[in-house]
């Protein structure tokens, strides 16, 4: 293959040059986080209402409330196998085990959450969905 799809801006790139571009992606922020996160290319995300969906998440430890982008909410409702088991804390300006934050509309631990989805996600399936590339 000659080209590869960037999983987090969705366009093309020579295989030649998705290192150094991967990087940009990845590379961190003054505040903690990565310029970019993978996610389903937008005609790939979930399409319905988000209403009843929890958006924002709290970290017992610093106490800080941080909200989930939409692109990421809408990639993991159609992959909840995305994302590994953390995610970021404005908090503590790091990315945090999903066992340690909790769903402010819901209260639920985001990693039972995340075991929820990939439950239903396999019962629909048959098996989670291929790795992505």
């Amino acid at each position: 293959m000659l080209f590869i799809r960037c999983p987090y801006c969705h366009q093309r790139v020579f295989r030649f040059f998705y290192s150094g571009h991967k990087e940009n992606h990845q590379a961190l922020r003054p505040d903690g986080q990565q310029n970019e996160y993978v996610t389903l290319h937008p005609t790939g995300r979930y399409e319905g209402t988000l209403a009843g969906v929890p958006q924002c998440y709290r970290h017992p430890k610093c106490g800080v409330v941080t909200r989930m982008p939409e692109e990421i909410i809408r990639s993991y409702l159609v992959n909840p196998f995305l994302y590994g088991a953390g995610s970021f804390c404005c908090g503590c300006g790091e990315h945090i085990p999903e066992e340690e934050l909790f769903w402010t509309e819901t209260g639920q631990n985001m990693a039972e959450y995340t075991r929820e989805l990939r439950d239903a996600y396999i019962r629909k399936h048959g098996a989670p969905p291929p790795a992505q590339g």
